[in-house]
């Protein structure tokens, strides 16, 4: 099962807010999750659990070092990157993706429940949609669905051939949104060209605003259970900057209410509860 976050609009945190749903979906009901990129060096997703975007699982590194901090000669870097995550999985043939290999290259969020796949670690060039690794990326996404019960796909504002085929073979579309944007009008004014079923995810969102939940449903008379809002909360944006968007959800979720930004706390639940129902993940 496939999950797709996309947004018209750039600079709106799909990424960020695709990590929060599926925490939050894992620590609510009995299911495991997997987090990728729909892209190829996109860091956006990861440094919500990694941090710093030169780390291979938690490990910081710099271009053109490797773990020991000894130079790489240009040879060698290639070869280097390629020893795991997402490049790792590409240079392998199909029947190669067991589970062990698939899960051993990825980041684990939360224990046996969620896990990360990091992007590539090579550079983007003009060509990367043709590059003969990179083609097997629908391959990749293949085995790792097969290996959890739902995928969460970060496509953030991409407009390239990748994009669209996974939002059309998506089981739901996550259209990410500003709270005041048109971004729902739009939708209706011009459908894009999506295979799923759509949910409309505000993101940022302050209840006491114009264009609050309800209003936007009156407005434009979107059925309440393809809405969802993740309200504005700088402990959890702070959070996320530094690879810790996992442990602050942990502490958020389902540990009482006390102390706690409730609003937050119950629009989200909400959010990703109409998420899994709408792929039918759930009942």
């Amino acid at each position: 099962m496939k999950i797709a976050f996309w947004s018209e609009e750039k600079q709106v945190e799909t990424a960020f807010h695709m990590a929060l749903v599926a925490c939050t979906s894992v620590l609510m009901y009995p299911i495991t999750a997997a987090v990728v990129s729909g892209g190829y060096q996109n860091d956006s997703l990861e440094k919500n659990f990694l941090g710093h975007r030169n780390s291979v699982f938690g490990q910081q590194i710099n271009p053109g070092y490797g773990r020991d901090g000894q130079a790489l000669l240009a040879a060698e870097q290639q070869e280097y990157f390629l020893t795991s995550g997402l490049d790792f999985l590409l240079g392998k043939q199909k029947e190669a993706l067991t589970e062990q290999v698939v899960k051993g290259n990825m980041h684990q969020v939360i224990k046996d429940k969620m896990y990360c796949l990091p992007g590539s670690r090579r550079g983007e060039q003009e060509w990367w949609r043709e590059d003969a690794l990179f083609t097997k990326l629908k391959q990749v996404l293949s085995a790792v669905e097969d290996y959890f019960d739902v995928v969460f796909v970060d496509c953030g504002a991409r407009k390239d051939d990748i994009a669209r085929n996974l939002l059309q073979e998506a089981d739901v579309c996550v259209l990410n949104m500003d709270q005041e944007s048109e971004l729902i009008g739009d939708y209706y004014r011009n459908p894009p060209d999506i295979g799923g079923k759509i949910f409309f995810l505000v993101g940022n969102y302050f209840e006491d605003g114009l264009y609050s939940r309800k209003n936007l449903e009156r407005i434009y008379r979107v059925d309440g259970h393809v809405l969802g809002a993740i309200p504005y909360n700088r402990q959890i944006r702070e959070a996320g900057r530094f690879g810790r968007t996992g442990t602050e959800v942990t502490n958020y979720i389902g540990d009482g209410m006390k102390g706690k930004d409730v609003g937050f706390e119950r629009e989200l639940i909400r959010s990703a509860k109409l998420i899994l129902q709408l792929a039918g993940a759930i009942a």
